[in-house]
Parts: structure tokens; sequence; C-alpha cells
């Protein structure tokens, strides 16, 4: 029962999504297959990354996403960044608290998806790691995420 909740709700933010990453590489893939409104990846798996974000730091998370963490993964690794659609929702949990999710399709199993990493990478460590504590102080609980073939 959880997971057909979990699955609806993707459903429903993904349908109200606007993607970041251009959410398709470039280079044409022959592994990809498109029927009406879905692609699919006959090779890869997706992930999902839900992010349960305090009320009082919703706007620092968008913030943070849209300004620092999404342009630092664009530079650092542009097939990830691709790969992955950030979704804000528009309305708050029954606990007050707001689902962000991070979507990853294809998910691609051999580049680097830390958010830390990738923060060094881009500002150098003393930087990133006050961004990224930034973006952990946002967190209402422990990022929950799930592979799907």
């Amino acid at each position: 029962m959880k997971k057909i909740l979990i699955l609806s709700l993707l459903l429903t933010f993904y349908g109200c999504a606007i993607p970041i990453g251009n959410n398709v590489a470039d280079i044409p893939d022959n592994n990809v297959v498109t029927n009406g409104n879905s692609v699919y990846h006959s090779n890869g798996n997706s992930m999902i990354a839900f992010n349960k974000i305090s009320p009082r730091k919703r706007g620092a998370f968008e913030m943070l996403n849209k300004t620092i963490i999404m342009p630092a993964i664009e530079r650092a690794n542009l097939p990830v960044y691709n790969s992955l659609t950030f979704l804000a929702p528009d309305e708050q949990n029954e606990d007050g608290t707001y689902t962000f999710l991070y979507i990853a399709n294809p998910y691609l199993e051999n580049e680097d998806y830390d958010i830390l990493s990738i923060l060094i990478s881009v500002h150098g460590r003393p930087r990133a790691e006050e961004y990224f504590q930034l973006w952990l102080d946002c967190f209402a609980e422990e990022q929950k995420t799930l592979l799907f073939k």
C-alpha cells in the first residue's frame, strides 16, 4: 500500500514538473525507446531521491538547488546533469514538510551523483562543505532513494 501511495505521489509531482536538466542526452542513444509520453531506457535504471524538507527551510533548499547544486552538477558532470530532473512541490505534506524529488532517468551507474564530491570539485573543499551543510540543514528527515529497473 505504501509503495502505491509513493508511486501515485511521484506521478502527481512528475506530471507537474519543470525539468532543470535536459533529461535527454544530446548524443542519440540507440537504447532509448519512446512510446507516447514515456521514455524507456532499455539497459538502464531510474533513481528517485525523496527529500523531506522543513517548512521554514523550503525557500533555502529550492534556492540552493537552483543556484548552487544544479549548476555545479552541470559544470562537473554534464551527463549526470542531463539525466536529472529536480521537482519542487506545490503543497505541503500532511506533517507540514515539503517533499522535493531528484529523478535520474536514466540513472548512470558509473557516474558520481554524490553532491558533496561534486561541490568539492567545483568550489573547493571549504566552500563546498559550507554549501553542503546549508543543504543538510534543510532536511526534516534523512533522504530516501529508490532504484527502478
